[in-house]
């Protein structure tokens, strides 16, 4: 009975991840090369904050059992570039890492020395996105990783669909 069980569980999941779907991605940037990198920082307004904090409370949570520092919210240039990212994924209608290592040398022209993001839609809640990250090993390795600091993008297209976009960085 425990093998069916572990079948059926099994089973749901991936059905999960079919129907909704996220990515991950790291990157160490080595050089900053010279490059427009400017964005308008008025566009982290642009991000549903309600939705987003619920993430990062259930992140710092998971964080937490670990002995993990909490990550502070970037509402400034890193979830600029997460809601420019977001609205271009939504523009795709597909989720994508397009434009990373621009993402990432703009954070590291702020400071950062490492960034990772994970990108995800079609979950209805914060509960859900986080808990496909946690059960992908490469987004936990995000959520688990050595940051200090997030950003998000979080936007529903005009179906109402939720696109994510959640960059990590440390300082």
């Amino acid at each position: 009975m425990p093998e069916l069980m572990k079948l059926i569980t099994t089973s749901l999941l991936a059905l999960l991840l079919i129907l909704n779907v996220s990515c991950t991605t790291e990157e160490s940037i080595e050089t900053v090369e010279t490059a427009d990198l400017s964005i308008d920082i008025n566009l982290a307004n642009e991000t549903d904050w309600q939705m987003a904090d619920e993430v990062l409370q259930l992140v710092n949570a998971h964080r937490a059992t670990l002995g993990l520092s909490g990550l502070s919210s970037d509402r400034g240039y890193a979830s600029a570039y997460a809601v420019a990212h977001t609205k271009y994924m939504i523009e795709l209608d597909r989720i994508s890492h397009d434009g990373f290592i621009d993402r990432a040398r703009a954070l590291k022209n702020n400071g950062a020395v490492t960034v990772g993001e994970n990108v995800a839609a079609g979950y209805e809640s914060a509960e859900s996105v986080v808990n496909a990250w946690l059960n992908s090993p490469s987004h936990r390795e995000a959520i688990q990783g050595n940051y200090t600091h997030t950003g998000f993008g979080v936007m529903q297209n005009e179906s109402g669909r939720y696109y994510f976009t959640q960059l990590f960085y440390k300082k």
